[in-house]
């Protein structure tokens, strides 16, 4: 049984950065995207749950994936990587999902997400017994429906981890306010600390979860009830920034899972997990 499960849409990822901004009817040149590598795996789920097998945790992906290609790619890459795939659901009738990551000359980016299976999710009977046996249950992009089932199913002694996207069809408002009620950490960016503060606000429970923040390559910020922590990121040169938050992500639940406790030290551990995904993208 998996001590934590990661779940979320199954995805494949194409990134590209662009030499200008895109505008209607407008040709802008794609300055930089990767060679090699592609199509490639992707998808919260997956960056997520990386750094939790590296550190020799026990962690399945919990997902849903087309009866094509690039399914079967995605559930190898998982496999291969050393996460349970007991918990990935074929839909026959649909097609993996895909995410276009698009980097802009400012640095922003914008994702163009093609759930593919939308509507056909469903949990498995192998999907509710990896949920009903987890140590630790993270939440990231997926169907809100299937979410509030997994939120359902979670005994009180089970973790919750809520990697928040500015995405209102995974996250409705009322799901935020139930995910922020129920919450032990959340993940955000600086962009979507907003929609976080007024889910939080909302929530009846008197809980306060460890709350951090990232803002791209700039310092870190780790909230819990009224203490602050800033953490230094070391400066690093990539166009690919795809997956590093969530990456960031799983490396503080490693650290959480192992027994830290200290807010500081489990988002060190979560910048160098990071850290080493940017460092092996760019071959430095």
């Amino acid at each position: 049984m998996s001590k934590a499960v990661v779940m979320g849409y199954a995805c494949i990822d194409y990134p590209a950065t662009l030499n200008g901004y895109f505008e209607p009817d407008r040709t802008v040149t794609i300055q930089q995207r990767p060679s090699g590598g592609f199509p490639r795996p992707g998808g919260c789920v997956l960056y997520a749950a990386r750094p939790l097998a590296v550190k020799g945790i026990p962690v399945s992906v919990l997902s849903w994936a087309g009866a094509d290609a690039h399914g079967k790619l995605f559930a190898s890459s998982v496999e291969n990587d050393g996460i349970g795939v007991s918990g990935i659901v074929t839909i026959k009738s649909g097609a993996t999902p895909m995410a276009f990551m698009i980097y802009q000359a400012d640095g922003s980016c914008g994702c163009l997400f093609d759930p593919g299976i939308l509507g056909q999710e469903f949990l498995s009977v192998e999907q509710r017994e990896l949920i009903l046996g987890a140590e630790l249950l993270c939440v990231t992009v997926g169907p809100p429906a299937i979410t509030e089932e997994a939120l359902a199913l979670i005994g009180g002694d089970c973790k919750l981890a809520w990697i928040m996207k500015n995405d209102p069809l995974s996250f409705p408002e009322p799901l935020r306010v139930k995910l922020a009620s129920r919450a032990d950490c959340i993940f955000c960016n600086r962009r979507e600390r907003g929609w976080v503060d007024k889910a939080l606000a909302k929530s009846a429970s008197r809980k306060r979860p460890l709350v951090v923040e990232t803002a791209g390559g700039e310092t870190v910020k780790a909230t819990q009830d009224e203490e602050v922590v800033q953490i230094e990121v070391e400066p690093l040169r990539f166009s690919d920034s795809t997956g590093a938050g969530d990456t960031l992500a799983g490396g503080c639940l490693a650290a959480i899972l192992s027994g830290e406790r200290d807010s500081r030290v489990i988002v060190s551990h979560g910048i160098d997990a990071a850290a080493a995904l940017l460092r092996g993208r760019s071959g430095g």
